[in-house]
Parts: structure tokens; sequence; C-alpha cells
């Protein structure tokens, strides 16, 4: 249903331009979240869990976190999706870039948390 190229033009392809339109979000793109986590007698009793953790896993990340693309062999910033290769299974795909602690107080801040 995610994959419907009627509701979500390009489906395949990573766009989250889809869903904003003159900086806001678009009301007329389906929010994905109304059938990712089922729906009816079968939905996700852990969705808010799902959601709230992930949420709080990349706000640390973006708040401690500097990752920045490489360059390519032609000089050009590495683009991931430039050479996905479509498969019935869901991979992770290795990207290359670095990752740096923002400053002295983000690196206590994870080293922190991580004990």
């Amino acid at each position: 249903m995610l994959h419907n190229p009627e509701e979500y033009p390009e489906p395949e392809r990573f766009n989250p331009d889809r869903f904003i339109k003159d900086g806001e979000l678009n009301p007329d793109v389906r929010d994905p979240t109304t059938i990712s986590f089922g729906f009816g007698r079968r939905i996700c009793p852990g969705r808010w869990l799902s959601s709230g953790s992930l949420f709080i896993t990349i706000a640390s990340v973006l708040h401690t976190l500097d990752i920045h693309p490489i360059l390519g062999p032609d000089g050009e910033e590495y683009d991931p999706f430039s050479h996905r290769i479509d498969t019935i299974n869901l991979t992770i795909e290795k990207v290359p870039c670095t990752v740096t602690t923002r400053s002295e107080a983000a690196k206590k801040l994870i080293q922190e948390g991580s004990s």
C-alpha cells in the first residue's frame, strides 16, 4: 500500500519532499503512519513506543553529531541512492560518511549516555 504510485509518485525513490508543499506538510499526501503500523483489530500496540523511540534517537544523533558525506571518485559528494539495486529483501546499505562530535560537551553527553 505504501508503494502505490497513485498515492506516492516514484515510490521506490527516497524523496521526503513529497510530503512538503510551500514549506508546510502537504495535507493532500496520505500520512504513511496511517497504514504502516496496520489498522483495525490488528493495529500494532507498540506503535507509540516505536515512534517515540525513533524520535528521541534521531534527535540525540542530530544534537550531538555532525554527519557529512564523503567525496566520491569523481570529486562530487557521494550519493548513496545513485547506485541502489532494488531487491525483494530490504537491506541496509553502507553509506560512506564522516561522523564527528559537535563539541566536547556533546562528546561528554555521548560518553555519559553509554555508561
